[in-house]
């Protein structure tokens, strides 16, 4: 296995990391945005209300985008696994 392939592989996952955690981090960020707004509206410093609507607000985007992580996981998986043959060259 040459060094171009284990730069590829890693490149690969990497993408794959980065496609996976988008939709979770890009709620997360905006629904922090939103709730730091409302608290800078309302002079509302209570940090309970920021941290259990961005967990909230996490957690329910993880639930609904979970069956597409898992099919675009499983693809990832059984592509990189059929043509495995290549780097044991």
């Amino acid at each position: 296995m040459g060094v171009d392939q284990i730069v590829l592989l890693g490149r690969m996952m990497l993408e794959e990391t980065i496609v996976l955690a988008a939709p979770i981090l890009s709620v997360a960020i905006v629904v922090s945005l939103v709730v730091n707004i409302v608290q800078v509206l309302t002079s509302l410093q209570d940090n309970t209300v920021s941290t259990v609507t961005r967990l909230v607000a996490t957690g329910l985007a993880l639930f609904f985008t979970m069956p597409w992580m898992w099919r675009h996981l499983a693809n990832y998986t059984l592509t990189t696994f059929s043509d495995f043959h290549v780097y044991l060259q």
